[in-house]
Order: C-alpha cells, then structure tokens, then sequence
C-alpha cells in the first residue's frame, strides 16, 4: 500500500510539475516586446494620444490655472509617449523649439483628458489650425463679404477661404498649402500674424506639419535652410483648447531655480507622481518616478 502511495504522489507531482512547465512555454505568458519607435510616432500622429506633455519657463510666482495664458485660445504641447525614457530638462525643450531658462520657474504638466471633446485636440497642422479657428471664432454667412475689420472675424474669414483638394503629387499639394500659410507673414497680414501668436502662440517658427522644429527658438536671429527645418522635423505636436488644468485631466508641477536643475530629468511619471490634480503644486527638484517595492 505504501509503494502505490508513494507511486500516486510521485505522478500527481509529475504531472503538475509538467503541466507547470507547459504552462510556461504558452505564448500568452512570453512578455510583449514594447511597440517600435515608428508604430509609437504613427500613432500619435494618426489618432489622438490622448496623452499630452506640456513644458513651459514662466517668472517665480506666476498662478497657472489653465494649459495656456490668460485669454489665449488654444496651447501647444507634444505627445507624452515620445518622452520615454525622459530627457533631461537642458535637452528636453529644444524638440519643443523652445530652450531652457535657468532663471525661471519651470512648469511641467502631464494631460490626460477624460473628456476628450473638451480640449478639442488636434495635430497642429496648418489645414487643422484653419479648421479650428472656424470653431474658436464662429461667423455668420455674410461675415466675410463685409469685409470685417477686426482681426478675429478677418482670421476666420482667412481660415474659412483655405481648401485642400486632393493632388497626386506630394509637393504641390504641400506647396499649395504652405504658400496659402505664408500669406500670413507678408505685410498685408501682420495683423492675423500677430492675432495667431496672442490667441494660438503660433510664431514663424511653426511649421504647420504636426511637428516641432527642433532648435528654433531663435530663427528670427539663425536662420534656417528647409532642409534644416526638415531634418529637425522630429517631436508631434498638438494644440488644444486653453482650458483649466482640472478640465484637462493634468498633473502639474512647478520647479523653481535651483542649482543643476538642468541636468535632471523632465520624467512624466514622476509629473503624473508628484503633480497637482488639476492643480500647480510645486516641488523642490526634478526627479524621477518613485517605485513602489512590495514587501
């Protein structure tokens, strides 16, 4: 009795022992690689992330409350995945085409919208901002052929004239498009420029392909070649409605001045971590994300 005993526990040990392992090798239980930086950029450009990082240098003591200034529209940020790992803080602004400032309070939010109609995202193409200055700026039928001489209604009438129909060839379609932008810049226009830059903080260092361009904060000073502006073509961004921070789902935080700031990290999760919800709430340094052990 004690043989067969022993002969049925060596089996059910056997046979749990091999199903153990067989369970091991199923493919449900091999971890998934993480997606190839190309699906990940494809992505957040075809459909809306839905997940959005904002960096921005303003003086000590500024109140922050919305994405963007008081009275401003709409407010640009990038995709919160395209910054995994984190850069740190004095490389990170560059792919925004902005540059760090030492001297001044870094405000850092990470926006995951819960609603996402109410900020209204869209990539920040040329053919999208006219879309959605139609919507920030509705007009009646008649507005535009009454020649209207306020700059909103002129700058609706201007992004309401714009098509895009279809082309064959890439160029010309984005030649059609960017001469039509580029109107903006000439001397008739300066008023819808400067319009753009108060309501939308469109300078003419934006592009108008969804991209930032890396390293041009001061174009007005370096000039750059396209091939330059192409090259540097790397961060998506996106502009979204100037909303309250609470509406937009974001964690901020505020970081001032503080020695070797710079070569910290910008690291969403510790924003997402250590942030306010739906509030500014300030922390002494940049870090990154704290990990939980389980004991």
């Amino acid at each position: 009795m004690r043989s067969a005993l022993i002969l049925v526990c060596c089996y059910v040990v056997l046979a749990t022992g091999c199903a153990a392992h067989h369970r091991a090798a199923t493919p449900n239980s091999i971890p998934m690689p993480p997606p190839a930086p190309v699906v990940i950029s494809g992505s957040a450009r075809e459909s809306l992330p839905g997940d959005y990082l904002r960096v921005s240098f303003l003086p000590p003591g500024t109140a922050v409350t919305n994405l963007s200034r008081p009275g401003a529209l709409r407010a640009f940020t990038t995709a919160t995945t395209l910054y995994s790992p984190p850069l740190k803080l004095a490389d990170m602004p560059n792919y925004s085409g902005l540059v760090n400032d030492d001297a001044k309070m870094l405000v850092a939010m990470r926006c995951r919208p819960s609603n996402p109609e109410a900020v209204d995202a869209v990539l920040a193409t040329w053919p999208n901002v006219f879309l959605v200055v139609q919507r920030d700026v509705p007009v009646t039928s008649g507005a535009c052929s009454a020649t209207p001489t306020d700059a909103a209604t002129q700058m609706a009438c201007f992004a309401k004239a714009f098509s895009d129909p279809p082309a064959t060839k890439v160029p010309s379609s984005l030649a059609h498009t960017f001469n039509y932008a580029a109107t903006l810049y000439d001397a008739d226009h300066t008023a819808l420029a400067q319009w753009l830059q108060s309501n939308y903080g469109i300078y003419p260092a934006f592009s108008g392909m969804g991209y930032s361009v890396k390293d041009s904060y001061s174009i007005d000073q370096k000039p750059m070649s396209s091939q330059e502006v192409l090259v540097k073509s790397v961060s998506s961004e996106y502009i979204l409605r100037n909303v309250p921070l609470a509406e937009a789902g974001c964690r901020c935080i505020s970081v001032a001045p503080y020695p070797g700031r710079s070569n910290d990290p910008v690291d969403p999760d510790f924003i997402s971590q250590a942030g306010g919800d739906g509030i500014c709430k300030a922390v002494d340094r940049l870090a990154a994300r704290r990990v939980r052990h389980k004991h």
